[in-house]
């Protein structure tokens, strides 16, 4: 069977079960925008192989500032229905391509594929955060997830203008080395691994841990905190699943920046 290489961006695995960080409840407000498309290999022939795709996408609600500020980061600075419109054509452009190696005599199967992408917003107070979770599956043993944290501030540094929050604005510049020690001690633990013994030795794949691109912001029990997520195959193996930790604002509020003092603390 001839192979093609799909959606490179999302090398990752639905392994949702694995998580041990819960999230708070879902912000009402938000309006939920679906949009569904059956994509046909072959156009003229509804028997050839499909690609089914699902976007269960959001309206945000609230200020215009907000708005533009998410809406910018979440969907590239256009609407859901732009977006969603754009990223079906894509998928379309893409599946299109696997017309030029699919041979009949194959497995239908194996390009009976599927892209699903949900985002979702959690209210903790001056916070606002979305997850997006993106699933897809182009043919072998399993299908591939990654989950996106985005983290907002309603009123923002200055008090009035939402902001997109980053990692560097909330942990000072000269911290990650102790950011590091808090997280791989976190990580020892997890697994119940002593500090004789090196991480590659156990489940993940080097005995360095880099400072993950995934946060977020968690109030577990009325207690702030940051959470750390790392995606299937970031520092661990499929059979691992997401790795995610939360650590409590009172072991990180010596790394914090005054910002990240005063966001975590509302």
């Amino acid at each position: 069977m001839k192979h093609l290489v799909f959606f490179s961006i999302l090398p990752l695995i639905l392994l949702s079960a694995c998580r041990s960080v819960s999230q708070d409840a879902p912000l009402a407000p938000h309006m939920p925008y679906a949009q569904e498309k059956t994509v046909f290999l072959l156009p003229d022939n509804e028997n050839s192989p499909s690609m089914k795709i699902s976007l269960n996408l959001l309206e945000i609600a609230g200020n215009d500032g907000l708005r533009d500020c998410m809406y910018r980061v979440l969907y590239k600075n256009s609407s859901p229905a732009i977006y969603g419109d754009n990223l079906i054509a894509t998928l379309e452009e893409r599946y299109a391509a696997a017309a030029d190696v699919w041979e009949e005599s194959e497995p239908a199967a194996s390009f009976s594929w599927e892209y699903s992408e949900t985002v979702e917003a959690f209210d903790l107070g001056r916070v606002t955060q979305i997850r997006r979770t993106r699933y897809e599956f182009t043919g072998g043993a399993h299908g591939n997830q990654t989950e996106e944290f985005l983290v907002f501030d309603q009123t923002g540094k200055d008090g009035k203008t939402p902001n997109y929050v980053l990692l560097s604005d909330i942990i000072l510049p000269d911290a990650q080395a102790a950011l590091l020690r808090i997280i791989e001690s976190r990580l020892r633990m997890d697994v119940g691994l002593s500090e004789e013994v090196l991480l590659s030795e156990n489940v993940f794949f080097n005995d360095a841990i880099a400072i993950p691109s995934q946060f977020f912001v968690t109030r577990q029990d009325a207690s702030p905190g940051i959470g750390f997520h790392w995606n299937p195959y970031e520092i661990a193996p499929y059979a691992r699943g997401y790795v995610e930790m939360v650590v409590p604002y009172e072991e990180l509020k010596d790394l914090l920046t005054d910002y990240g003092k005063e966001l975590l603390r509302q």
